[in-house]
């Protein structure tokens, strides 16, 4: 008859079936034996639970075998060490085959169901003669040891899993189970209800555990990972359309570096071509190229975009390009407003909160930096660094390749600015002509924007101005003293760059110029300093502009030469063409000088005076005196004659005590007042005498012989107009000395 015991029996028993089914069918998919051996000995225990169940005097209608009860304590005994195997015990089946090993179990099991089922008294004899009632509590008792360890285990390593904590339950259950048989045996009073209950709590939290391990826990990792693989697909395919994006940027990027270096643009035109392409690809309004100066000491500003007011440099320990350039790596800053020290440029209408920087990089070598700035934060990130950092390589090959186009257009031109400089030099004698012309040169050449041409002038510390390219102030002469620095430069006899305060008449000028700086090139041969050149520059002067000072020294080397040519030319012109004694011009000079302005003359209908001039009584004067003496006299009416006549008259020696002034532009009467002067001065002057005082004196005769064409259609010789000039000067001997005679040249 079915009892209440027996349902709850067959329950446990279904629940052990359940469990080993669960345990071996699901863990042969991932080869989880050490569960599968738990498995079996739930299995193995199950089957000993169903034996006792139907050895039982309720299920067949007889006596109840002591050896059923050996059964029953001996399945708690299995259940307990395979919960405690499960937990901890490594597992050592790895080596036998699923079906072996269950195949093996199962015919050990039948042989002891056939056993105990038809010859219950033939096992286990050994337990029952004397000792069964002793030994069966004991055994219970025992199987409490390994539940009690299972259950220390799960408590210490597992206290937070799902899992543990039903295998909890299920042990604290078998332990109840154990415990109350145990007690049964031992105690007068009936438990068997109570340890029905406990053991169906403990098979069922097992199965609730074993499901959760074995099917839901792998269940749910698969949930898990279809969704980490949905995750990763969704990223992949973002990644997939961030990089078409990056890719078509750096496409877009690659193809506007290739045509800014297949144009062939200039190293201006390139940089500004650069930092607009930057600022478009980030999605910003403003950027900065800058690059290393030859001696490695400046970030010098080469290029900007959308900076109104740039500025010439950055600061290498307080910018980002600074940094960047330590560590050769793009680096971004999210939120300036946390590094208040850094550099960032001054905008009018918004201000930069974040800023983004990669190295300029050509043949391995950084040369440069970029920087690009956004009015928002966070305006960059990783992605944008790669992407700035690869665009660096490409732009930094673009601005050398620019670099290299422009030195090399830079050679050309120098050299071809010094072949014209030395032809501007060759082709005249007239030293200010070339200061004029060298200085335009000399302004294309260096990029300037103003040059100022100074000339040694009559004393050794004057100078004139003798040239002046897009600077129409007028200067004065000046003396170097009165400019110490300048005086210092231009001592050193190098070519040299300065402030344009060193010369404060450019910087104060009238033209309003900002000139900024200023290269200082002395115009000296053999250490003698024959003039310099100023050239001024209104934005401040690149350190790499100083490579050019050595053209500049060739530069001025050429011109001082030319003008080196030209004094030499004039000094042997001079030498050939004046009077030793007097300085003034010779007779040769006055022959040439004369028949030149008679030509002028008649050409321009303008007069034409000519003054003839002779010493009263010289021969006594150097008979009385010496001829030595005389010479001195000769020389001193030289210097009367030369500091009474206007700069384009022609004082010569006509031989002799005999003098000659060629007036062009001068009429009769004007003659005569120039001639009338003359005689006055050289009466009132006093000359040496041969005790070294000035106490002799002198008068002179003179006679003018003036062509008006207005008056005179045809000019006359040069012969016909010395002879009127001479005859006036004989009729004023006749007459007494010490007079002006003038005469008209009549046809």
């Amino acid at each position: 008859m079915l009892t209440l015991h027996n349902i709850l029996d067959m329950t446990s028993i279904v629940l052990g079936f359940t469990i080993f089914i669960i345990a071996w069918f699901n863990t042969t998919q991932n080869n989880n034996n050490k569960f599968k051996a738990a498995g079996v000995a739930i299995l193995f225990a199950t089957i000993l639970d169903l034996i006792h169940l139907m050895t039982s005097a309720k299920m067949l209608g007889s006596g109840l075998p002591v050896n059923s009860f050996v059964l029953f304590v001996l399945a708690r005994l299995i259940w307990s060490c395979a919960l405690l195997y499960a937990v901890y015990l490594p597992a050592k089946l790895n080596g036998c085959r699923n079906t072996s090993l269950l195949y093996t179990l199962l015919i050990i099991v039948g042989i002891l169901m056939a056993n105990l089922i038809f010859s219950s008294e033939t096992w286990p004899c050994l337990l029952i003669n004397g000792y069964a009632q002793s030994l069966l509590p004991m055994v219970l008792l025992t199987a409490i040891v390994p539940d009690v360890a299972a259950l220390i285990i799960l408590r210490r390593h597992y206290a937070n899993y799902v899992t543990a904590n039903r295998l909890q339950i299920a042990l604290l259950f078998d332990i109840l189970t154990n415990a109350g048989y145990a007690l049964s045996l031992l105690a007068p009073f009936d438990l068997d209800f109570s340890i029905h209950i406990f053991k169906l709590l403990a098979s069922f939290y097992m199965l609730q555990a074993v499901f959760r391990l074995v099917v839901q826990y792998p269940y749910e990792q698969l949930v898990n990972l279809k969704e980490r693989l949905e995750d990763l697909v969704a990223k992949n395919a973002q990644l997939y359309k961030e990089s078409e994006k990056q890719r078509n940027l750096v496409e877009n990027a690659l193809a506007k570096i290739g045509a800014i270096i297949s144009s062939q643009l200039d190293l201006r035109d390139t940089l500004d071509a650069i930092a607009d392409m930057v600022a478009d690809m980030m999605n910003s309004s403003q950027s900065v190229i800058a690059l290393i100066s030859t001696d490695q000491s400046q970030l010098q500003v080469v290029a900007t975009y959308g900076i109104n007011t740039p500025p010439s440099l950055l600061p290498w320990q307080h910018s980002l390009g600074g940094q960047v350039i330590e560590i050769n790596k793009a680096l971004y800053i999210s939120d300036l407003s946390s590094q208040p020290d850094m550099f960032r440029p001054q905008l009018i209408f918004s201000n930069i909160r974040s800023i983004i920087a990669a190295p300029l990089i050509n043949d391995g070598q950084v040369i440069g930096v970029i920087e690009v700035y956004s009015s928002e934060t966070a305006a960059y990130d990783q992605h944008d660094a790669l992407f700035l950092t690869a665009l660096g390589h490409h732009a930094g090959a673009a601005i050398a390749s620019a670099m290299l186009y422009e030195e090399t257009k830079l050679r050309l031109e120098e050299e071809k600015f010094l072949s014209e400089i030395a032809q501007s030099a060759a082709a005249t004698i007239d030293t200010d002509t070339i200061v004029e012309q060298c200085s335009t040169h000399a302004v294309k050449a260096l990029s300037g924007d103003i040059g100022i041409g100074f000339l040694l002038g009559n004393s050794p510390d004057f100078y004139r101005v003798a040239a002046a390219v897009n600077f129409s102030c007028k200067l004065p002469d000046i003396a170097l003293t009165d400019y110490p620095e300048l005086n210092t430069l231009v001592s050193g006899l190098k070519p040299v760059t300065a402030p344009a305060e060193v010369f404060e008449p450019i910087t104060h000028s009238c033209d309003k110029i900002d000139v900024r700086h200023i290269m200082v090139l002395p115009l000296a041969v053999d250490q003698r300093l024959l003039g310099f050149l100023l050239i001024g520059w209104q934005r401040f002067i690149t350190p790499e502009r100083l490579k050019r000072i050595s053209f500049a020294k060739i530069m001025a080397q050429q011109i001082a030469l030319g003008l080196e040519k030209a004094h030499l030319y004039n000094q042997v012109k001079s030498m050939a063409l004046s009077d030793g004694l007097t300085g003034l011009a010779n007779r040769r000079n006055f022959d040439m000088f004369l028949k030149t302005e008679l030509r002028r003359a008649a050409s321009l209908k303008r007069p034409l005076s000519l003054i003839m001039l002779d010493l009263d009584k010289f021969k006594n004067y150097n008979d009385t005196y010496g001829h030595l003496v005389g010479d001195k006299l000769l020389a001193q009416i030289g210097q009367i004659l030369h500091h009474n006549v206007r700069n384009i008259d022609l004082p010569a020696r006509y031989g002799g005590e005999e003098f000659s002034i060629i007036l062009p532009e001068c009429s009769s009467a004007e003659a005569t007042v120039v001639a009338e002067k003359l005689r006055v001065t050289i009466e009132q002057n006093h000359y040496p005498d041969n005790a070294g005082a000035f106490t002799a004196r002198i008068t002179a005769s003179l006679g003018i012989a003036t062509y008006d064409p207005a008056l005179t259609a045809c000019p006359p010789d040069t012969e016909k107009i010395i002879s009127i000039a001479d005859k006036a000067l004989y009729k004023a001997k006749q007459q007494g000395r010490n007079r002006v005679i003038s005469a008209s040249v009549l046809e």
